[in-house]
């Protein structure tokens, strides 16, 4: 019988293989405070009075006694306007909004939905900002925020959701001088919103009065 040859190996086989050099990146240092207060002041160019509609909403809740904080959650999520005023002006969070973000072990979500809404403020002119690449992903570095896509499940609640599509407000003015309004509930971020917290079963931190007439769906709000 014939001896079968080895195959030869090629020279670079011959050689002990070089370690693989690692391609992940060193991590990120974070911005000084101050370094980051400047950031924020040169990219936002002006922002409208009333961007996110909570016109009405601050109104009346100045003349409602602040609601203590009854338990610490373990995950929130953080409607459009927070996330804004967590970046832009915290000093206009609540006292129970900045207990829970204040927390190192609570996780924060935020919904590509107020992403998108957020985006659609910058389109339409009503946020400016200088443009400069990866706005939202430096924001949701910075805090440490998760990021919720859209998913059919999440779609199928925003469908099912039983609920008035209104809240009545109340305030008083003046003495005995009661203001009502009735603000609409059932725009696409408020909904949308409202089923992704339901869905990942987490309260919203949220100045807007508009979440209220989902509470009998379950929703439980923080502010």
């Amino acid at each position: 019988m014939e001896k079968t040859q080895k195959r030869a190996l090629p020279k670079s086989a011959e050689k002990p293989a070089e370690p693989v050099q690692s391609l992940v990146s060193p991590p990120k240092k974070k911005m000084t405070q101050a370094a980051w207060d400047k950031w924020v002041r040169e990219t936002v160019q002006s922002v409208s009075p009333d961007v996110w509609n909570l016109h009405i909403s601050d109104l009346s809740r100045g003349t409602q006694p602040l609601e203590d904080l009854k338990k610490m959650p373990k995950r929130v999520l953080l409607d459009t306007p927070a996330l804004d005023f967590l970046f832009r002006c915290p000093s206009k969070l609540s006292h129970n909004a900045l207990l829970v973000l204040n927390e190192e072990d609570i996780e924060c979500l935020v919904s590509t939905e107020s992403l998108l809404e957020w985006a659609n403020r910058i389109r339409s002119g009503e946020y400016l900002i200088k443009q400069e690449h990866g706005f939202f992903e430096k924001i949701l570095d910075r805090f440490e925020l998760v990021t919720l896509p859209s998913t059919a499940v999440l779609y199928q609640k925003y469908l099912s959701l039983i609920s008035p599509t209104s809240v009545e407000i109340l305030w008083e003015k003046s003495g005995e001088d009661v203001r009502r309004i009735v603000l609409n509930a059932d725009d696409r971020p408020t909904r949308l919103l409202t089923a992704c917290a339901l869905v990942e079963g987490v309260p919203i931190i949220t100045p807007d009065l508009r979440f209220g007439a989902y509470k009998k769906s379950g929703v439980k709000i923080i502010w």
